[in-house]
């Protein structure tokens, strides 16, 4: 859940240029005898001041340090700056970008944040052919990398290789928002605490809506609100730190059991654990049940149609070691480290893009189950991408192809929140 728009670039470098200093990351590269940026982010209201760093290649140098906000804005503008000891030229950006504002803990571009955040993104006026090394071996002064895809991700993304280098805007750029967040949400069988934090909570009102009922209290000066929830936690219950009509930071709990693991400010103390609560209830629309991990072909394409289901739709976990009559008979812990392999594989190399999955080992009853955690990822996730993709829904308890107006639609509806291209995954 975002906020979505549109901004001028020289809105966005107006309000790097009142900062009065920033966290600039740069790939610049070679252009003949001259240097280009090729990629910056630009982070607004980071934390301590980062470790600078430069690594240095034949082709390409990447520098991360903190530098004036007038100098980013400079840069943002297309003016040639110096970075890294090189004056660097810009090349010239659309006028306009899009913006995203993100609640806390929301992953976007392969980045999350505990406070809320908005980011634009601006890119070249027109396309740049010059970078034929892609797949060269960086060597240099720096860590040594297979690909120039492996350092751009190590870099910008701490993540593994992947696309995303091919897909990069000219600009990224992060602005911090810590009026107020959600520090801790905490869910028991029969209430939800908050705990709140931020540098204006004045007037702050908590909402919490579900689909019956809707509640509002003040954050008040203790900064902490209890809500009592009789029947438990709803499924599409929509909690909401604002003031007057401005939110602040929000969640949205699309089911009534964890399903994110990427939320670290959620902490589950219902009774039982998690992984009860969900064999307690069921297979479902969020949950389904694998007595074994496949490894053949057949029972593989059955775990990655709900993968892409799951992905695509509200998220969802596979509870690996579990029947068809919700009795937990556990997988060989041995075989652990193989399954999770398997798993990780089949999912990277069939589904695309790359869907925001997880793995945990749980152990219940004295046995050991595999949990595969897959995340809403607000977008359609292919089955063979490459070749002949095949998209999939989650009906009930069951995986079943999508419709043609159903991915026609979740298309329109993609198209219409980014209004450009998606940026890659942070």
């Amino acid at each position: 859940m975002s906020d979505s728009g549109t901004a001028d670039i020289e809105t966005i470098a107006s309000m790097v240029e009142q900062t009065e200093s920033v966290d600039l990351r740069a790939l610049v590269i070679r252009d003949g005898d001259n240097w280009q940026l090729s990629h910056a982010t630009v982070i607004v209201g980071g934390d301590a001041a980062p470790s600078e760093r430069t690594w240095r290649y034949s082709p390409a140098i990447f520098s991360e340090q903190r530098v004036s906000g007038p100098l980013a804005a400079a840069l943002i503008c297309g003016e040639p700056q110096e970075i890294a000891g090189l004056k660097v030229q810009v090349p010239p950006a659309h006028s306009g970008g899009r913006l995203q504002r993100l609640e806390g803990q929301r992953e976007w571009g392969r980045l999350i944040t505990p406070v809320p955040r908005t980011e634009w993104e601006l890119r070249a006026s027109g396309t740049d052919s010059s970078e034929p090394w892609h797949s060269a071996v960086m060597v240099g002064e720096g860590p040594t990398f297979v690909s120039f895809e492996a350092a751009y991700s190590s870099f910008f993304l701490r993540t593994l290789p992947s696309n995303n280098a091919s897909q990069r805007a000219l600009w990224r750029v992060i602005r911090f928002d810590r009026r107020g967040w959600f520090h801790r949400i905490t869910i028991d069988s029969d209430s939800l605490t908050v705990v709140v934090r931020g540098t204006d909570l004045a007037g702050a009102v908590i909402d919490l809506t579900t689909p019956t009922t809707h509640f509002a209290r003040p954050v008040g000066t203790g900064r902490k609100v209890k809500f009592r929830l009789p029947a438990g936690l709803m499924s599409h219950t929509l909690l909401v730190l604002r003031r007057e009509n401005d939110w602040l930071d929000l969640r949205h709990f699309l089911s009534a059991s964890p399903l994110n693991t990427n939320d670290e400010s959620v902490v589950w103390v219902q009774q039982g654990t998690d992984v009860e609560v969900m064999i307690a209830s069921g297979e479902g629309p969020h949950v389904e049940f694998k007595q074994e991990v496949p490894h053949q072909n057949g029972p593989r394409k059955n775990v990655l149609k709900t993968v892409a289901a799951f992905a695509s739709g509200e998220g969802g976990t596979i509870l690996f070691g579990v029947d068809d009559e919700a009795q937990a008979i556990g997988i060989n812990p041995a075989d652990l480290d193989r399954h999770q392999l398997a798993l990780t594989s089949m999912i990277r190399d069939s589904i695309g893009p790359e869907p925001p999955a997880s793995l945990r080992p749980v152990e219940r009853d004295g046995k050991t189950l595999l949990l595969l955690e897959v995340a809403a990822g607000g977008r359609w996730f292919a089955l063979n991408p490459n070749t002949a993709p095949e998209f999939y829904v989650r009906r009930g308890a069951s995986t079943v192809r999508a419709r043609h107006d159903e991915i026609a639609a979740g298309f329109t509806r993609q198209s219409a929140a980014t209004a450009q291209p998606r940026w890659g995954r942070a």
